[in-house]
């Protein structure tokens, strides 16, 4: 296999990887955020409820289509560029539902490095010498 596909799945790998442990990491090591920040953002009043209702409706659609994308590109769909892209820009909707985030700069670190390597993925499968497997698979 040509060096160009096996960087373009470990970088699809490597994406999700990031992303899980940045997802996790303020979970596992509660300490990262002080315990004072950690409680004025406790008593900061809840997002409305459609906004809850709208995240979690938008979090449902783009989990199940990022990893249908995933597994296309992994396997050079040519239905999986779009896909990958149409996720990536519904996603970004959640941001204003939520509100107020905090997180610590581990966690900040790996999530910007998922997205960062995402958007390599994305890059890749336009661009590069990977990006012909993705015509050769429709005809």
């Amino acid at each position: 296999m040509p060096a160009s596909l096996v960087l373009f799945r470990m970088l699809i790998l490597a994406s999700v990887v990031t992303g899980v442990l940045g997802a996790f990491v303020d979970v596992m090591f509660p300490t990262l955020i002080p315990a004072s920040l950690a409680s004025a953002f406790e008593a900061l009043p809840p997002p409305q409820m459609f906004a809850i209702i709208g995240a979690g409706l938008l979090l449902l659609v783009t989990f199940g289509g990022f990893v249908t994308a995933m597994v296309g590109l992994y396997t050079f769909q040519p239905w999986s560029r779009g896909l990958a892209i149409t996720m990536t820009l519904l996603s970004l909707l959640s941001y204003p539902l939520l509100g107020v985030e905090i997180q610590s700069g581990w966690a900040k670190l790996l999530l910007e490095c998922s997205s960062m390597l995402w958007g390599a993925v994305i890059a890749m499968s336009y661009v590069s010498s990977v990006s012909h497997r993705f015509e050769q698979v429709s005809r």
